[in-house]
């Protein structure tokens, strides 16, 4: 039987409160899930546009910037007319741009030669009218492909670029604490929140290091849960908010969850609605993603399967009975602790469960490891793999 460690996301959540953010936050439709695996509307599923939007010329003496050279609030200088304020809370891969209190834009980037590339999967939280906000919505815009690049230059002050445009200044900025609320992401890694969200229904939502996996869970006791959707993504708390952007999804899910938590983890804010949690710890044997890369086969189900994890997160798997293919799918991966994440960029017949999830145990890079997953299908993504023998 397939076995699930923790998985999933703010679908019930989002259902229950009509939003998965503050009050004003409105659901992005355009970055749902569609129904059908091999395709989703969602901006993060867009392939990453390579740093060439911006201009290649960095100014003589300046270098590009690193993620040591940012801090954690940054203002931007004379950005669409006004000052833009930039957050990076732990800097575990997602940023965000605010106009502070009114509207925001978060994006993952691995910051890459100094670029963040709106186009990867950047989505905004807040539609109003504002000249300067109409504006920070063209970076997100569904077609759009416009990059910010960062540099030092030589005179050691840090500036910004938006789509190879004049060089401004970047400034640090300070936010008054609020506390009441957890101001740093790492708090919550290796940490579990169960957060109650109805008679029979919760979100247990499990916290990596820059990553989570949320799980919406029905139990009617005796034994009787069973879960209803999970996603996975990246989470920060910039500037007192709890920021999750999801990546992987089972169903649909709102592109940004927007929430706060109470000092003492016992209340989760969502659309200024309080929801009660209690708080665990979170204990797991990190799996390094390398120890994953490479071919792998196995003979579940007696079919003849092949998975190969390329190190730049794309994988392909496939089964075969005889010379008769019985099942191919092909999409990212990644690694959140020990959860394996899969997401279906296409698949046989075009059909199939648009992402999977499990835990990774007895592994031995190189040589074999165990996948207790979630995949519905038949046939489904066997549990045991092992690296391929050659003469």
């Amino acid at each position: 039987m397939k076995r699930f460690l923790t998985l999933a996301g703010c679908a019930a959540l989002a259902l229950a409160l009509g939003a998965c953010g503050d009050s004003k936050s409105p659901t992005d439709s355009d970055d749902i899930l569609s129904s059908g695996g091999s395709s989703a509307k969602s901006s993060s599923s867009k392939e990453a546009k390579s740093s060439s939007s911006v201009s290649e010329d960095i100014p003589k003496g300046a270098r590009a910037a690193t993620l040591d050279d940012l801090e954690r609030n940054m203002k931007l200088k004379d950005m669409f007319g006004r000052d833009i304020y930039l957050a990076t809370g732990e800097k575990h891969g997602l940023f965000s741009f605010w106009i502070p209190d009114t509207a925001w834009i978060a994006v993952p980037s691995d910051f890459k030669d100094g670029v963040i590339s709106f186009s990867s999967g950047a989505i905004t939280s807040i539609k109003i009218e504002n000249k300067a906000i109409e504006s920070m919505e063209e970076l997100v815009e569904k077609d759009s492909d416009h990059s910010m690049r960062f540099i030092v230059n030589e005179d050691d002050q840090l500036q910004y670029s938006l789509d190879g445009g004049k060089y401004k200044d970047v400034t640090e900025a300070t936010v008054k604490k609020n506390s009441s609320v957890i101001s740093n992401g790492d708090s919550l890694a290796s940490k579990t929140l169960f957060c109650k969200t109805g008679e029979e229904t919760y979100t247990e939502y499990d916290f990596y290091k820059g990553r989570y996996v949320a799980t919406d869970v029905k139990d009617s006791g005796k034994s009787n849960r069973s879960v209803v959707s999970w996603s996975a993504g990246y989470y920060d708390i910039h500037r007192g908010k709890l920021l999750m952007r999801p990546l992987f999804y089972s169903a649909p899910v709102y592109a940004l969850v927007s929430a706060s938590v109470s000092s003492d983890y016992k209340t989760l804010t969502i659309s200024a609605e309080d929801v009660s949690c209690t708080l665990s710890e979170l204990k797991y044997n990190e799996v390094p993603a390398a120890d994953l890369e490479g071919e792998w086969e196995s003979d579940e189900g007696g079919l003849t399967w092949s998975l190969d994890m390329r190190a730049d997160r794309t994988f392909e798997v496939k089964a075969f009975k005889g010379n008769e293919n019985k099942a191919l799918k092909q999409g990212i991966w990644d690694v959140y602790g020990n959860q394996l994440l899969m997401k279906m960029t296409g698949c046989l017949g075009g059909k199939c469960t648009p992402a999977v999830i499990g835990s990774v145990s007895k592994w031995k890079a190189g040589s074999f490891f165990d996948y207790g997953n979630s995949d519905p299908d038949d046939p489904s993504i066997p549990e045991s793999w092992n690296a391929p023998e050659y003469e």
